[in-house]
């Protein structure tokens, strides 16, 4: 059986002799083939589905890697965004943005940073068990500060262009996460939901109006449909449609204006209504039922009337919509233009909190503090109390919900940050049209359609663990910066103060080589020598400092008093400036720090290698570099922001100076180590520096990341007031969709892979289905942008897999399935198998076991069926033949054209990315051709010896070896267990795998597709035979004696096929004839669908003798194989039963001998110990096998 332990052999092979790299490294140098990898959040669980995805981009990657492409195949994490921050608030038991900034920015995003990487090793394992060849040590990192900063280019790079803009505009926002969301994270979240819908009485202020329509009624109302009630204390205006035809009814002592469709739905038994010129409804004023415009301190020159606009419709509702600008887009257009063409002055009035729930304003006291949904029945209770509600039902409808915290999003006006999408709508258009999309639907279909509504992309989230927006504001002047780099960064200017930095004069600490830092245990005074230091530094600052600062050790403060007495500067005491805390060891010899470390490590590190550790590490009691990093630099920070156009000394240590020097041109550790090799601070030397504020972590990394992005704070270009960066961080999706140029860190390194088109644009990429809205979206975006060019030529878009009942997967459900457990029962290989050939694939996958242990059966099972038949027959003297043009087999000529035809048929399709109709092919040359027809039609050349048998071998082992290498990109274990039983068979000609095989090229001479398509008729004949015998209740072992074909058949049926034809369907002789009526109908049996073919089905006593035999033969080879026996163990055949069974035994026990390479066949009266009992038509026998 093959099994998943065999499949564990083979990855333990593959990784011992480094397969995958070796894969790679045979190519590299030739032509790429670009492939990207959709990054995947290793916050959660790999599941099922991951198996689907995955098997179809391997394949790809692997076929072409087979082909003779480099295919680099880097993997990536996706890393950002609300998905990662709500396990984290999950987890920490945190119910909103309050919350995370009470718990801490720093401590909220440091566990958003650990959380990505929960089940990386769970989805390293499954990446590897599945054998999907991914480069994951060398993956992107969607958190990266190299990732971060390529994707600021990008912002930047938008900025200059005039496509970053920021808008106050309304957008989907999620209440429970605190942001808006892009039109695609939208799309991904619709349900439906039965809401209420409202027909609300808003009372026109003319009191004469109702008379000038001819009714004696004072109260007139215009009726509003809205279906959410708790917009309407926003309200501002009410929409009509000029175009509308409306109508004014009396309904008891009230008349009510609505559109006549909404008039017969609402009122049908009412006939007298007047219909109303709508130019007399424009400008109409009205009371709305909350005016809540006092609270909000806004006095417009008009509000509360009826406009035009095009989008009202009458086909739901009443005729007329009410306008509340801060909660719906069309609200704030309409609002927006009337203010621009009347100058009115028209308020947006925001009624709700940031979580959704209603503010505290008067009149709306029964609501306050509730969110939208809990107070929408309060309204319409309120509305009724109030008797302004006319009629309320229940509508279902598509309603947007957040797709991951699961909320219901509202229109929110919020000032945000937009990527002008629309202005390159049509070139986004055009570039979709080069993409080859598989299923071709999507191109023009749900892909296309979405990008005909194009709408400007919403970037800015104001949420905490993203990439921060790289937009500084001036708080004074409004200037906007938006930086592209940390380079950047660095050429801002920061302060209006100069800094300098001075190291101590020579100390009895650098003569004697002690650790002197606080509190200071032994001595350290200045020496002669570091006094006259001092002395001559003090001169060289004389006029060019204000102020010094001093770490308080006894040499700092000797060499700061001296400098201030040659520069007459005051001297500040500073403990932040102290030397580097080396705890138990000061006052000890600096060498026990470096035997402390080498101890604790058993070996001795090196200087690169120790003080990479101390940023890590620290002694006890004492502290590590990255503390003291951020302990100089705090001080800096702080003592910049007190002094103002100020000269500034700094005297302290070589290690906090070095430190806080490097620290001002960003360097890391490893920059910082090696810069002080070189360039270390000497004994009172002076330096001047420049004072940067970079984002450093508390590791002493660069991190772009909220809060150290925060504090990274400059002086305006205008004005040189303070510069602050916006607190929002970027859409998640933004991140993935630049991941062709920010996994390379473009283009601060590697441009020529992009620019020179070596890694873009993808040739390849397949994700889900849910992804046109998503990742295939903001890739052809991002790139539209950036390169003009779509970024992937070809992508193949799959569908959801569901359980076997059509419903999504869930833990509540029980539902999910275990891709272990099922690698584990069938083996991955038919996981992998099961989804290339259950259906095409943008069609949603049902999974269901039983369909998975059906494909192992089927095509697993049965191509290790065959090389194990193979391997049974297989001895030192078979010598593998290679040239078969002397061969005269037709059924050696009929499968070595069928396997050239395959892999023809299997690389086309694959070319054409058609990978299920790829792999449906191979299923049925396995199954169909190559095991039920020749292997089962050459069983008996294997059992001979001789010359047939030698080429019906050497065939059968060409074609597994043809065979293995076109499956192993589908089913990379199966063709690996094919091809090395084939190699322990013969290794000449072999390659260490598979996989370091090419997809060969078939061999045009050996295909014959005459033959093929007269095997496939001799093959129907057969089925038509066949189903002629079940007919008349023969059995395919009982031999007949012929069989009648249609003279139009002898081209077709030549002599070969005669001989295979008459094999098949167990007859004597094949008879031509031209006139059915030729053939006497008592003996023969015929088609109701195919008149060309008759079947004798007349059985002579010498025909059921030799069925019998027949019988007898394959119940004796089921004992055979009930042992465990093999072909060449020589047996004695012992058999008992009534006189019939003993005249059958006597009659033909030589040929059953010969037939059964039997020593011997006895036959006894009765039997002992065990034995087999078989009956065969009125016989019984007693069977015992002896093994000689």
């Amino acid at each position: 059986m093959f099994t998943n332990e065999i499949e564990l052999q083979i990855l333990k092979f593959w990784k011992d002799k480094d397969i995958f790299k070796k894969s790679l490294r045979k190519n590299k140098g030739r032509k790429n083939f670009v492939f990207y990898e959709g990054p995947p959040t290793a916050n959660g669980k790999p599941g099922i589905h991951h198996i689907l995805a995955r098997s179809f981009k391997d394949v790809i990657c692997r076929f072409k890697t087979m082909k003779g492409f480099y295919v680099l195949r880097r993997g990536g994490w996706d890393t950002h965004g609300l998905p990662v921050e709500l396990e984290v608030e999950k987890k920490l038991g945190l119910e909103n943005k309050r919350d995370i900034e009470r718990f801490g920015i720093k401590k909220f995003n440091e566990m958003c940073r650990q959380s990505v990487w929960e089940y990386k090793t769970e989805w390293e394992k499954l990446t590897e068990r599945m054998a999907y060849w991914i480069d994951l040590e060398n993956a992107y990192i969607t958190y990266d500060p190299n990732y971060i900063e390529s994707v600021w280019y990008i912002l930047s790079f938008l900025y200059k262009k005039g496509y970053l803009q920021k808008g106050y505009k309304v957008l989907p926002y999620c209440p429970r996460c605190g942001t808006p969301l892009s039109s695609h994270e939208v799309a991904l979240g619709y349900k439906k939901v039965k809401d209420k819908s409202i027909y609300v009485k808003f009372e026109i202020k003319d009191k004469e109006f109702a008379k000038k329509l001819g009714f004696q009624e004072e109260k007139i109302y215009l009726i509003i449909w809205t279906t959410t009630p708790w917009t309407l204390p926003a309200n501002v205006l009410v929409a009509g449609n000029k175009n509308i035809k409306y109508v004014a009814v009396k309904v008891g002592n009230e008349v009510y204006i609505l559109s006549k469709k909404a008039k017969d739905s609402i009122f049908p038994d009412i006939s007298d209504e007047k219909e109303i010129d709508s130019k007399n409804l424009y400008n109409l004023e009205y009371k709305p039922p909350y005016n809540v415009l006092e609270s909000f301190n806004v006095k417009p020159k008009r509000s509360h009337y009826v406009v035009f606009a095009d989008y009202v419709s009458d086909e739901d509702g009443s005729g007329f919509v009410h306008i509340a600008p801060a909660f719906g887009q069309e609200d704030m257009d309409v609002v927006e233009k009337e203010n621009k063409k009347n100058k009115v002055n028209l308020p947006v009035l925001i009624t709700l909190e940031d979580d959704g729930a209603f503010k505290k304003i008067k009149g709306l006291e029964f609501i306050e503090g509730k969110f939208v949904k809990e107070a929408d029945p309060l309204i319409v209770q309120d509305l009724q109390n109030k008797k302004l509600l006319l009629k309320e039902q229940v509508i279902e409808h598509e309603y947007p919900f957040c797709w991951r915290c699961k909320s219901p999003l509202l229109y929110f006006a919020r000032d945000s940050w937009f990527v002008k999408t629309t202005l390159i709508k049509d070139k986004i258009i055009k570039n979709n049209k080069t993409i080859s999309w598989v299923p071709t639907h999507l191109k023009e279909g749900r892909f296309g359609e979405w990008l005909k509504d194009l709408k400007d992309w919403a970037i800015s989230r104001e949420r905490y663990w993203g990439t921060p927006l790289p937009i500084w504001i001036c708080e004074k002047c409004g200037n906007q910066k938006v930086l592209s780099s940390k380079s950047d960064i660095e050429k801002q200017k920061f302060t209006t103060n100069t800094f300098y930095i001075l190291r101590h004069g020579q100390s009895l600490r650098n003569v004697y080589n002690f650790v002197s830092c606080w509190p200071e245990v032994r001595k350290s005074p200045l020496t002669k020598e570091g006094i006259a230091q001092a002395k001559e530094a003090g001169k060289k600052l004389k006029g060019k400092i204000d102020i010094i600062f001093t770490s308080d050790l006894e040499r700092t403060m000797q060499t700061a008093q001296i400098v201030a007495e040659e520069t007459g500067c005051k001297v500040l005491l500073a403990k932040e400036l102290r030397e580097v805390n080396e705890g138990i060891f000061n006052g000890k010899k600096t060498i026990e720090v470096f035997r402390y470390f080498t101890k604790k490590y058993g070996k001795e590190l090196s200087k690169e290698e120790y003080y990479l550790m101390r940023f890590r590490e620290k002694v006890p009691g004492g502290e590590s570099l990255s503390e003291l990093q951020k302990r100089v630099l705090s001080f800096i920070k702080r003592i910049n922001k007190k002094y103002k156009n100020k000269r500034i000394l700094l005297v302290s240590h070589e290690l906090p100076l070095t430190i806080l020097e490097c620290s001002m041109k960003g360097m890391s550790p490893i920059e910082i180590i090696k810069f002080r090799e070189k360039k270390m601070i000497k004994t009172a030397e002076v330096r001047k520096i420049d004072f940067k504020i970079l984002p450093y972590n508390d590791n002493s990394e660069i991190d772009f990341h909220r809060p150290y992005i925060d504090e990274v704070e400059f002086l305006c270009d205008n004005c040189s007031s303070l510069m602050k960066r916006v607190p929002d961080v970027l859409d998640c999706w933004f991140d993935s969709g630049s991941m062709p140029f920010a996994q390379w860190h473009y283009p601060f390194e590697n441009k020529d892979l992009i620019d020179k088109r070596k890694q873009f644009p993808a040739d390849y990429i397949s994700e889900a289905i849910d992804q046109t809205r998503g990742w295939f979206y903001t890739l052809l975006a991002v790139s539209t942008f950036l390169k003009g060019v779509a970024p992937y030529k070809n992508v193949v878009s799959l569908g959801h897999v569901l359980d076997e009942k059509g419903e999504k997967m869930s833990k509540s459900k029980g539902n999910v399935v275990d891709p272990w457990q099922m690698a584990q029962k069938y083996t991955i290989d038919s996981v992998r198998w099961y989804f290339f050939t259950v259906n095409q694939p943008g069609e949603p996958k049902l999974f269901s076991e039983k369909a998975l242990e059906a494909v192992y059966k089927k095509f697993i099972l049965t191509t290790f069926n065959v090389i194990n038949f193979l391997k049974l027959y297989s001895n030192e003297k078979v010598k593998i033949q290679t040239n078969f043009s002397k061969n005269n087999n037709i059924l050696d000529k009929w499968i070595l054209s069928k396997i050239n035809s395959l892999t023809f048929e299997v690389t086309k399709d694959l070319e054409s990315y058609k990978i299920v109709d790829a792999a449906r092919k191979i299923e049925n040359f396995v199954v169909d051709d190559l095991s039920q027809w020749y292997v089962r039609r050459s069983r008996d050349r294997f059992r001979e010896s001789g010359s047939d048998f030698n080429t019906a071998f050497s065939v059968l082992f060409l074609v597994l070896k043809k065979l293995s290498i076109v499956m192993a990109p589908f089913v990379p274990f199966l063709g690996e267990y094919v091809y090395q039983q084939l190699k322990n068979i013969n290794e000449k000609g072999f390659k260490e795998s598979v996989h370091l095989e090419n997809y060969f090229k078939p061999n045009r001479k050996l295909i014959n597709k005459k033959l093929e398509l007269n095997m496939e008729k001799i093959r129907e004949l057969v089925n038509v035979g066949l189903n002629l015998r079940q007919k008349a209740k023969i059995k395919v072992r009982q031999p007949l004696l012929e069989i009648y074909l249609h003279e139009s058949l002898r081209k077709i049926v030549d002599k070969d096929m005669q001989e295979i034809l008459k094999g098949e369907l167990n007859v004597k002789r094949i008879v031509f004839f031209k006139d059915r009526n030729e053939i006497k109908k008592d003996k023969v049996t015929e088609s109701d669908e195919n008149k060309d073919i008759l079947l004798n089905i007349e059985i002579t006593p010498e025909l059921q003798n030799e069925g019998e035999i027949r019988e007898f033969v394959r119940n004796i080879q089921n004992i055979r194989k009930k042992m465990a026996l093999i072909p060449k163990d020589l047996i004695i055949i012992e058999v008992s039963g009534d006189e019939k069974s003993k005249e059958f035994i006597e009659m033909n026990k030589e040929v059953l001998k010969e037939v059964l390479k039997a020593k011997d066949l006895v036959f006894y009266d009765n039997l002992t110990g065990k034995y087999d009992t078989i009956s065969i038509g009125d016989k019984k026998f007693n069977i015992k096998i002896k093994l000689v």
